[in-house]
């Protein structure tokens, strides 16, 4: 939803997802309105990666355990050991055989308990 001259816009159009990781947003906060406006050959083209845990649904949850740490007295925290897992991930998808993934097209989004 954007803000702006007083006006609220409630934004529908999804142009990067597949519609199996939209189908919850949708419910819960766009009311069954978010729209799948991906390309297709694009959301699909990685469902049947040898990492995803379950075939056809392009998401994996991975608990890391790990400490984290901070860099003297920053307010950021990092795990190391997740950071790496994240890594090993990025390099299997641009290494993968059947639809290697260009680096420019990887994005990585991580939870914080402050955002």
């Amino acid at each position: 939803i954007s803000e702006a001259n007083g006006q609220i816009t409630k934004l529908v159009k999804n142009y990067r997802s597949h519609s199996a990781l939209l189908a919850l947003p949708s419910k819960l906060f766009y009311h069954k309105e978010l729209e799948v406006c991906a390309d297709p050959s694009a959301v699909t083209s990685l469902l049947h990666w040898g990492k995803l845990p379950r075939k056809g649904f392009p998401l994996i949850f991975h608990g890391i355990r790990g400490n984290e740490t901070r860099e003297g007295h920053s307010p950021s925290w990092f795990n190391p050991t997740e950071a790496v897992q994240v890594m090993q991930y990025c390099c299997h998808l641009a290494k993968n055989e059947n639809a290697a993934v260009s680096v420019t097209d990887i994005g990585v989004i991580t939870p914080y308990r402050k955002q």
